[in-house]
C-alpha cells in the first residue's frame, strides 16, 4: 500500500476542508457549529497516481471526501481484472458503509491521478452522531444514493450489446450535464477511456470499436475524451436500432 502523506491541520487546511464539506452533498445545510465540528476530528491525506487509500477486505479505520483528484473504487475478478465500481471526484464521499458496522472495506480504492481526501475517522464520526442524530441520516441518504447508481449499473451491464452500454451511459452522461435539448453538443468524457470501458464492463478495444461505430454513423466526432456534434436523435434511433436485436 502507498502511505499518504499526514499532518496536523493548519489554518489553510482547515479552510480547505471547511470550503470542501460545505460543497459535499452530504454535509450540504449542516449548521456551521457541527461543520466546524466534524472539521476538527478530519485528516487531509496526499495520494500520489496509483496510490491506494485502501485494499478490500482491509480492516476500515474511517471514510473519505475526495478533496482534489480522483479516486477509483474497484475489485479485482477471479481472472485478474479490475473491475471498476466508480470513479469518485471533489466533494463526493466514499466508505461510509463502515459507519454502520462493517469492520472491513469491501472494495479497493485507489488515486487515478495526485489527489488529495479527507479522512473522517469512524470512532469520531460515531461521537459526532450522538451529539448531532442528523448525521447518521445524512450517511443513510448518501449509502442509498451509492445502492441507486450500484442498481443502475447493475442494469446497464445486463444489457447485451456493448454499443447499447455506451450509448445508454452517454445518453445518460448528456441528460445529466442538461444537454439533451441542445443541438450537436459536444462532451467530454469525465475519465479516462479504459476506466470508462471498466465501469461499462466492457474492453478498452471494444469500446474504442463502439466510438469508430459512432464516427462512421456520423453520430458523433470522437478526439480523445472528447465528443463533439453529438447527434442526440441519431443516437437514440441508434439505440431503438441495436436494442431490436437483443
Amino acid at each position: 500500500m502507498s502511505a499518504p502523506s499526514t499532518s496536523s491541520l493548519s489554518p489553510a487546511q482547515r479552510i480547505m476542508i471547511t470550503q470542501t464539506l460545505r460543497k459535499a452533498p452530504m454535509f450540504s445545510g449542516i449548521s456551521e457549529g457541527a461543520l466546524q465540528a466534524l472539521v476538527e476530528g478530519c485528516q487531509l491525506s496526499k495520494y500520489g497516481r496509483g496510490g491506494y487509500l485502501f485494499h478490500e477486505g482491509e480492516k476500515a479505520d474511517g471514510f473519505y471526501v475526495v478533496h482534489t483528484g480522483a479516486i477509483n473504487v474497484h475489485r479485482v475478478t477471479e481472472d485478474g481484472r479490475e473491475q471498476v465500481i466508480r470513479v469518485f471526484y471533489p466533494g463526493e464521499s466514499l466508505g461510509e458503509v463502515v459507519i454502520v458496522g462493517d469492520q472491513s472495506y469491501p472494495a479497493s480504492a485507489k488515486a487515478t491521478e495526485n489527489s488529495q481526501v479527507i479522512v473522517v475517522p469512524t470512532a469520531f464520526f460515531r461521537r459526532q452522531i450522538q451529539q448531532d442524530p442528523d448525521l447518521a441520516l445524512r450517511i443513510l441518504a448518501s449509502m442509498s444514493l451509492h445502492l441507486r447508481y450500484l442498481v443502475e449499473t447493475v442494469e446497464s451491464l445486463k444489457l447485451n450489446q456493448a454499443e447499447s452500454r455506451v450509448v445508454h451511459w452517454l445518453l445518460s452522461q448528456l441528460e445529466d450535464n442538461q444537454k439533451l435539448d441542445s443541438k450537436n453538443p459536444d462532451y467530454t468524457l469525465p475519465l479516462a477511456k479504459h476506466l470508462l470501458a471498466s465501469q461499462l464492463g466492457i474492453t478498452s478495444e471494444t469500446l474504442s470499436r463502439v466510438f469508430a461505430r459512432l464516427r462512421e454513423r456520423k453520430l458523433a466526432v470522437v478526439e480523445g475524451r472528447h465528443l463533439r456534434e453529438i447527434d442526440i436523435t441519431g443516437l437514440r434511433s441508434f439505440l431503438f436500432e441495436v436494442e431490436g436485436d437483443i
